[in-house]
C-alpha cells in the first residue's frame, strides 16, 4: 500500500538560506491550516501553476511516497 506524506522545510526569508523548522503533514489540506492559506493555493503552488505569494516564499515543499510490503 502506497502513503504519501508532505515535507515542509520553512526559511527565516525568501533567500532559503537559514531554516527555520521542518514540518511534515499528512496532507496538503493540513499544510494549508497552519499556513493560513487555502489549499488550492498550496496545491497550485507546489505543482508550479501559481508563483509563490506571502509565506510560500519561504518555503519548499516535497511529497514523498512510501510503500509496506
Amino acid at each position: 500500500m502506497k502513503r504519501a506524506s508532505w515535507v515542509l522545510y520553512l526559511f527565516e526569508d525568501g533567500s532559503k538560506t537559514d531554516l527555520l523548522k521542518i514540518m511534515e503533514f499528512k496532507s496538503v489540506k493540513e499544510i494549508a491550516y497552519v499556513l493560513g492559506l487555502q489549499r488550492e493555493i498550496v496545491s497550485n503552488w507546489f505543482h508550479g501553476l501559481i508563483l509563490p505569494r506571502g509565506i510560500l516564499k519561504n518555503c519548499v515543499l516535497y511529497q514523498t511516497h512510501s510503500q509496506n510490503i
